[in-house]
């Protein structure tokens, strides 16, 4: 199983690493995202500073809500998830590898870039590591609460605007909290991070499932 999840994550790597469309987009977004609060709000730094925590997680809901909408779309529309069905490899792996590959290019990078972006922003490196935390939890949850939508979605013709009106009431409790947990404005409790935790744990058992019973109704 170890071995079969391996040979198809690679392949999934290296297909998204090679088009360069679909690995820099969702940076690319995230930046010209982030950059439109510190143009919004003008040279008030006090006000920025408040802003920067919020602006982050902001732009990082919607990088990997564009970038979502490409978790199942090309193999499903190439016919390649259909053939790993037929040929009765577990769905459970093609679940893990694509909600791992969209982690990799769409959460791993805003989770590097953080850190700077806050200190740009807001000039303060107090919230570094909370916000760090922060994402780490929170840009999985994004992945794997958005997999079973991404799967729901397949063969619509109204694919985009459907995922965000379906996605979104559940991203909005995990930018509260997310939030919340990386400022300080909580007097520095960790309430928010067991939260997010528990959050994650309940999501990798069971947004896998729920996944994997979707694209079973959707191929047959």
């Amino acid at each position: 199983m170890i071995k079969l999840f391996y040979i198809i994550f690679l392949r999934d790597f290296k297909e998204t690493f090679i088009d360069g469309s679909k690995s820099w987009f969702t940076i690319s977004f995230f930046i010209l995202c982030l950059l439109t609060f510190p143009l919004a709000i003008g040279s008030n730094d006090k006000v920025l500073e408040g802003f920067s925590v919020a602006a982050i997680w902001i732009s990082a809901l919607f990088a990997n809500l564009l970038s979502l909408e490409n978790m199942y779309k090309d193999d499903y529309e190439n016919g390649i998830i259909e053939q790993y069905f037929i040929s009765r490899i577990p769905l459970y792996v093609i679940v893990f590898v694509k909600c791992f590959n969209h982690w990799l290019f769409s959460g791993l990078p805003i989770i590097l870039l953080s850190p700077f972006c806050l200190y740009v922003l807001s000039d303060n490196s107090e919230n570094f590591i909370r916000l760090f935390t922060a994402l780490s939890l929170g840009t999985f949850l994004f992945t794997f609460i958005g997999s079973p939508i991404a799967a729901l979605t397949l063969g619509s013709k109204a694919r985009s605007p459907l995922l965000a009106f379906l996605t979104l009431p559940f991203y909005l409790p995990i930018i509260i909290f997310g939030i919340l947990s990386s400022s300080l404005l909580n007097g520095g409790g960790n309430a928010e991070f067991y939260l997010l935790s528990s959050l994650l744990s309940l999501s990798i058992i069971l947004m896998p499932f729920i996944t994997v019973k979707i694209l079973e109704f959707v191929l047959e």
